[in-house]
């Protein structure tokens, strides 16, 4: 009889043991749920930081400055009447081959009103791209 108690009591150590084993497994499984719930929400989050802070966004703002900036003086020296040759520096910069197309329109081109209304369409058109 002594025998069979040992068995039992042997059998329910390991009942006990398993079911030890079978929490722990589970509480595990929970905690890396949770765990990878947190990694895809921090990581969402620092991808919305970094798209904005990134490089491309901070280029497309200094693109944008720099297109303003070029209308501004584009206009001005419009309304003087004046020649747009000292503009060739900033707009080659700007590596836009239409703008420099209409740029060169408006300085060896005839027909002087056409001429700047297309080019000065051009900037505006970059400027609305770049705002996006």
């Amino acid at each position: 009889m002594s025998f069979l108690l040992k068995i039992a009591a042997k059998f329910k150590s390991v009942k006990l043991a398993i079911f030890k084993i079978r929490t722990l497994i589970i509480v595990l499984v929970i905690l890396v749920i949770i765990g990878w719930g947190f990694m895809v929400y921090f990581g969402i989050k620092a991808n919305k930081a970094e798209r904005m802070t990134s490089f491309s966004c901070l280029e497309k703002v200094e693109r944008l400055n720099a297109y303003a900036i070029l209308l501004d003086k584009s206009i001005k020296l419009a309304r003087q009447e004046k020649g747009l040759e000292e503009l060739e520096q900033e707009i080659r910069a700007l590596k836009n081959g239409t703008l420099l197309a209409e740029w060169q329109n408006v300085v060896f081109g005839g027909n002087k009103k056409k001429d700047l209304d297309s080019y000065i369409d051009v900037i505006l058109d970059s400027l609305m791209f770049f705002s996006k």
